[in-house]
């Protein structure tokens, strides 16, 4: 299952936080500066942020807390929490464990070991992937339901995007990349300036020709997309 990407900001220069996250699976990025962190956020898109809680005083981070915060979920960790290491889940040890509620979380309240991190970064995983399983665009004076394991790939058409089911297509008068946006799904990826394809749907990628099958179709394959492509499947 693809997990989160993260992007971490932390003081110094540790690499406790990357590692650790990294083992676990997490997509993970840090930074140590303000710029950096306004930079990265722009780059890489992170779909959290790992804040530390010391830095919500400081005035050269409060702007930068206040464009994050504006775009992406912030979860407020404690100061020495990359210090505890806690990786093994002990209810009798641990007293954050079966407490944590993703809903009343706040920048009050961050998280003070990793293994509470842990627990608060799946809820926040199960909650994305159950409210991004489907969405709905209208047809006529109806809003029809779209689950997005149906959509095959989506393909700009002027100002609108066809997106390609088995059986038919729906135009929606929105750019890829706000498509990409609003599908917050890894399972879609672009491959040219005009094409998003299902990874789930592809036959085959003809690495030659620089191409993709999806629902029988060829899809070209950009030379600015093929290494965003490949880094995506799964390669024996």
């Amino acid at each position: 299952m693809h997990k989160l990407k993260l992007l971490v900001i932390q003081e110094g220069l540790k690499a406790n936080a990357e590692s650790f996250l990294s083992e676990q699976g997490y997509d993970v990025a840090t930074v140590t500066t303000p710029e950096d962190a306004m930079i990265s956020a722009l780059e890489i898109d992170p779909e959290a942020v790992i804040w530390p809680e010391k830095f919500s005083g400081m005035s050269q981070w409060q702007r930068v807390k206040e464009v994050l915060e504006s775009r992406k979920p912030l979860i407020p960790v404690s100061n020495n929490i990359w210090e505890s290491r806690i990786t093994a889940k002990h209810p009798e040890t641990d007293p954050s464990m079966g407490m944590l509620d993703m809903e009343a979380m706040d920048a009050s309240q961050p998280m003070t070991t990793t293994s509470a991190l842990l627990d608060c970064l799946e809820d926040f995983q199960n909650r994305k992937n159950a409210k991004d399983v489907h969405f709905y665009t209208k047809v006529g004076n109806k809003l029809k339901r779209i689950d997005l394991n149906n959509i095959r790939y989506i393909q700009v058409e002027g100002k609108y995007s066809a997106i390609q089911l088995e059986s038919r297509q729906y135009h929606v008068k929105a750019s890829l990349k706000d498509l990409l946006s609003i599908l917050g799904s890894p399972d879609f990826v672009r491959v040219s300036r005009n094409y998003v394809v299902n990874l789930e749907h592809i036959n085959h990628i003809d690495v030659y020709q620089s191409t993709v099958q999806v629902a029988g179709q060829d899809i070209p394959v950009s030379r600015t997309y093929k290494e965003n492509l490949m880094k995506n499947v799964r390669l024996l």
